[in-house]
């Protein structure tokens, strides 16, 4: 699947950042084109691997250049002024084989809150191809950060098709900060976004799966209804413990030249798939949620081909159904023989009942009341 990606203020901008390293870093690439924008010109100077005429300012006259300090208003205000300029910065982007357009940004900051709405709606005036939002929510528990998240998730709703969430809060390990875990944080979403984007992308001659996910089935589940969530799982297979014998040269051939299908035991590659798949769902997802909430799901299966059982698949699509309570599950295989991993994604569609949302709005509820009293 092809997509254009368009950062939208800081946390936007540094995850558009880390998903053109990675699909940089794949065999095929899934980016066709990215760019970022934002009130802040420091922090567009420090997207050092997005190519300078795909960095965007915007709003200056209400920011001078330094950001919306967590305002949502000027937000607003920033984009209104520059709504035209910002979608004439983003259409280069839109070529002839791009499936979908992925804004990124972090719904706690006055940047991405009260933009990124206003950025999609200028697109869909004249795109009919999908657009989605990455929508990161934050962490901790402060009012204004809050608010500004729900309003944003509110008007993202009837502007875009579809919102990713990711939930900077359950990512975080004890004690530590969003700033302290950035790299962490936004490799997370990198790999499991580029995951999913690149499903179906052919990496090798012949390597084709069984059962192809392709780009409509991507866009047909998130475009389903309500949030999505993403987890992923993956363990390493088929991976013998070298003896030390022979040339350098000679192990070297062994392990990247040889055949070891003929060595996989099919009960094995089962449970590998197995357990894989059960870890991709039931450990930590983007934004946590209750399962049986979730409308529909799609899974990709990745790994060498010998290790991908046909059963195997077949049966985790249908113990996904029972967990989800639901018929809608869509799956593929991509069948990756120079690599000693079996990985598994999952894409949650539809999804309602979310915790961390819950809290937020409990957040602002409480916050009000008080303001009020």
């Amino acid at each position: 699947m092809r997509v254009a990606t368009v950062g939208i203020g800081g946390a936007g901008g540094r995850i558009v950042e880390r998903l053109w390293r990675d699909s940089e870093r794949r065999e095929t690439t899934y980016l066709g084109a990215a760019c970022v924008v934002d009130t802040d010109t420091e922090a567009l100077g420090e997207r050092n691997a997005v190519p300078d005429d795909r960095r965007h300012a915007f709003g200056l006259f209400e920011t001078d250049g330094t950001g919306t300090n967590g305002d949502r208003t000027n937000g607003i205000a920033a984009i209104e002024d520059d709504r035209l300029e910002v979608r004439r910065a983003i259409d280069p982007l839109v070529t002839s084989d791009i499936d979908a357009l992925v804004l990124v940004a972090g719904l706690a900051g006055g940047t991405g809150s009260g933009a990124t709405a206003h950025i999609a709606a200028a697109l869909r005036e004249i795109y009919t191809i999908p657009i989605y939002c990455v929508s990161v929510l934050p962490a901790g528990s402060d009012d204004e950060a809050a608010a500004n998240t729900m309003q944003a998730l509110e008007t993202l709703e009837t502007t875009v098709d579809g919102q990713i969430l990711f939930d900077n809060e359950a990512w975080l390990g004890s004690g530590q900060t969003v700033e302290a875990a950035t790299e962490a944080l936004n490799g997370t979403v990198a790999t499991r976004l580029g995951t999913l984007f690149a499903a179906g992308e052919a990496t090798e001659s012949g390597a084709v799966g069984q059962s192809v996910v392709d780009a409509s089935e991507i866009i047909n589940t998130i475009s389903d209804s309500g949030f999505v969530t993403l987890g992923y799982a993956s363990q390493e297979v088929g991976t013998d413990e070298d003896t030390g014998e022979g040339t350098i040269i000679d192990r070297l051939r062994d392990r990247f030249l040889a055949d070891k299908s003929d060595s996989v035991d099919e009960i094995e590659a089962y449970k590998a798939v197995e357990t894989t798949l059960r870890r991709a769902v039931r450990g930590k997802l983007t934004a946590d949620c209750a399962l049986d909430s979730a409308d529909s799901a799609l899974t990709v299966f990745a790994g060498p081909p010998a290790w991908l059982n046909r059963d195997a698949v077949t049966d985790g699509r249908r113990w996904l159904a029972d967990e989800l309570q639901s018929p809608e599950i869509r799956s593929g295989d991509m069948p990756t023989s120079h690599r000693d991993t079996v990985s598994v994604l999952v894409l949650l569609s539809g999804v309602t009942e979310l915790p961390r949302l819950r809290e937020l709005e409990t957040m602002v509820e409480e916050s009000n009341a008080d303001s009020h009293r």
